[in-house]
């Protein structure tokens, strides 16, 4: 029996997203190919990952999750000794991850992501003499912040020389804000805290502001160091692995743009588990067009601008309309209140708006039954989200923005529609051509083909292993 370890940033059942999805269906259909598999993961808190925990004292916990057994790195180990540099090679990580890799001894590491674990994993599986597979959900090897969005909202393709872009993107992003600062220096040095407390408020302030000014000026240089020191380590590192599986054109064009050797790059469509959605594939009736939103609440995933398009619409075409938005309301509760504030303002057209919460798995099928449209508004380069592959099995057309990952899915008057990134007017203009022909939507519908499943990716990812595993005995 073949052994496998799967690698993630996080898992379930704390953290539900795309990747976590992906590395726990590769990791069942392995074993319903008589593979022993093994999950690592982090646990870092979901708003930031650089920040401390509350409680930061446990080490590891593990536990099976859908009969797959899991293995946890948490934040007592994450935040040991914590510096900047850790986040993409973390020494204390490694020496775990080694006793990890001696304990289960795998034929191969399956690495879906290393972000929160970093590299160093990848140089302990090396010195082990472990192949790694990479499949890579996201950019984390070339931009720290995974997302490849600059402050100003535009997108981009590489840190560039020195890392200068990454200067005023991802540094100021290792610093904590001003009262974390301030808190954990008084932490430390208690009788500067004491001394605060007798200032009066205004010279307090001021202190306080001082003093986080003081922590900056001092952290800086190492925090620079760490930005720029980053793609070359990153690049060395990719270019040690045995392959790097990318699901789109786009990820594998920015990893060879930025020093990834394209040999050991292919393209591997992500599949998806179709058995509870291709029933789903008849809308039930509606007297409104219903437009909907699956994921997670938050910046980067332009549910504000769906929102804006949406109360944008003509009213005539809004009275024929309703916009159904799922997603977890306490993960980012801020971008949820900018996002209901939207709503409140528009008065009566923001009652066709529903914030409908989370769903189980299970339901994802049932629920696509009651979305006529649904559209992914990223402000970043997605790579396939799986949400738009479920929407695509239950033959739900798609309107997307412009933007390499999601346009690959969406073929523009065939099975969906695209719109101009960050650009809500471009997709009220979308919403308005569906809202005008209603034939439009049945005809996309009609041009959607089977979707790839779990099956067929890891079919290809047998292939990979097949080139890279060395036969021991068994």
């Amino acid at each position: 029996m073949r052994r496998v370890l799967l690698t993630a940033h996080k898992f379930f059942p704390e953290h539900r997203a795309g990747t976590e999805v992906l590395t726990l269906k590769i990791a069942q259909e392995l074993q319903k190919r008589n593979y022993e598999v093994k999950v690592v993961a982090a646990n870092p808190p979901d708003l930031d990952a650089r920040r401390k925990a509350e409680t930061a004292s446990q080490i590891e916990s593990n536990y099976d999750f859908e009969d797959v057994p899991v293995h946890i790195v948490e934040e007592g180990l994450r935040l040991k000794d914590y510096k900047f540099d850790f986040e993409y090679y973390h020494p204390h990580i490694k020496a775990h991850f080694a006793k990890i890799l001696q304990q289960f001894k795998p034929d191969l590491v399956q690495a879906v992501h290393v972000q929160n674990l970093s590299a160093a994993v990848i140089e302990a599986c090396n010195e082990a003499h472990v192949p790694v597979v990479f499949y890579s959900t996201d950019f984390w090897f070339v931009c720290p912040i995974v997302q490849l969005k600059r402050p100003d909202g535009a997108v981009c393709r590489g840190p560039g020389p020195l890392a200068l872009k990454c200067l005023d993107c991802y540094t100021p992003k290792l610093f904590p804000g001003d009262a974390e600062i301030v808190q954990a220096v008084t932490e430390k040095y208690p009788a500067v805290g004491a001394n605060l407390e007798t200032l009066p408020a205004p010279v307090k302030d001021l202190t306080k502001s001082a003093l986080s000014s003081l922590y900056r000026t001092i952290k800086l240089p190492g925090a620079v160091q760490a930005t720029m020191a980053r793609p070359a380590i990153l690049k060395d590192f990719a270019n040690g692995l045995a392959k790097i599986l990318v699901p789109t054109k786009l990820m594998r064009d920015i990893f060879v743009e930025n020093g990834i050797n394209d040999k050991l790059i292919r393209i591997v469509h992500f599949g998806i588990d179709t058995a509870k959605l291709v029933d789903h594939q008849v809308k039930k009736p509606s007297a409104k067009l219903r437009i909907g939103y699956i994921g997670t609440f938050f910046e980067h995933k332009g549910v504000d601008l769906l929102i804006k398009a949406f109360l944008s619409l003509s009213l005539e075409h809004a009275s024929r309309a309703e916009l159904k938005l799922y997603g977890d309301l306490k993960q980012f509760p801020q971008y949820v209140a900018v996002l209901k504030k939207l709503v409140f303002a528009a008065g009566g057209k923001g009652d066709a708006v529903s914030f409908l919460g989370t769903f189980p798995n299970d339901a994802l099928g049932s629920v696509l039954e009651e979305i006529d449209v649904l559209v992914v508004p990223s402000r970043w380069y997605e790579n396939t989200p799986l949400v738009m592959q479920s929407a695509l099995a239950t033959r739900t057309p798609l309107i997307v923005t412009d933007l390499g990952g999601m346009s690959e899915l969406v073929r523009e008057g065939e099975n969906g529609l695209l719109f101009k990134l960050n650009d809500h007017k471009s997709l009220a203009r979308q919403l308005t051509a569906v809202l005008a022909d209603s034939t439009l939507l049945a005809k996309f519908s009609a041009n959607i083909k089977p979707e790839r499943t779990v099956a067929d990716m890891v079919d290809d990812i047998e292939s990979v292993y097949a080139e890279v595993l060395t036969v021991r005995p068994q």
